[in-house]
């Protein structure tokens, strides 16, 4: 059985630095500004609490989710869409408040905080987005994936980012 990994590897469509982009589990926002050379900052489209929340993070029966939608840009375009599922209660107090206050990419909240994680990538794909493309300003072919974040040994977050396919091509 393959994993998830061994399937980005082996796609002959993507670029060595799309791979890159895909398996990484660091963060990956600096892994743009490396590539663009520009400085990255969060756009927030949305953030709310919803209804209806994926079962990947096993919320017990008293605690709420957040959800955030962001772009990733930098000084010429948006490079990044991202929506996050997280779980503020299992995280420390300071990186709550900086969730709800800071505009910072969440790797960076993570680390100025020293949150100890684990990324697990659940799943990758090309898919056709009208409305993320024309927020990122690309045709319709994206590159996604989902990851979950575990903090503690718990999932706080399951965290979906598309890019254009065109990008780093």
């Amino acid at each position: 059985m393959s994993s998830v990994l061994d399937l980005i590897a082996g796609d002959a469509n993507l670029s060595p630095l799309q791979k890159v982009l895909l398996i990484t589990d660091g963060t990956v926002t600096q892994l743009l500004e490396v590539c663009t050379g520009e400085k990255m900052r969060v756009e927030k489209l949305r953030q709310h609490s919803p209804s209806q929340v994926p079962g990947l993070l096993a919320l017990g029966p008293d605690e709420k989710a957040m959800s955030r939608t962001i772009l990733l840009r930098g000084s010429r375009r948006a490079y990044l869409f991202a929506h996050s599922w997280l779980v503020p209660e299992r995280m420390p107090a300071p990186v709550r408040e900086a969730l709800l206050t800071n505009t910072a990419p969440l790797g960076h909240i993570w680390h100025a905080h020293r949150l100890e994680e684990f990324r697990e990538i659940i799943e990758f794909g090309h898919e056709e987005n009208r409305e993320v493309s024309e927020l990122l300003e690309c045709d319709r072919h994206l590159l996604s994936r989902s990851y979950l974040v575990f903090t503690g040994g718990r999932p706080v977050a399951h965290i979906t980012e598309k890019i254009s396919a065109g990008l780093f091509a």
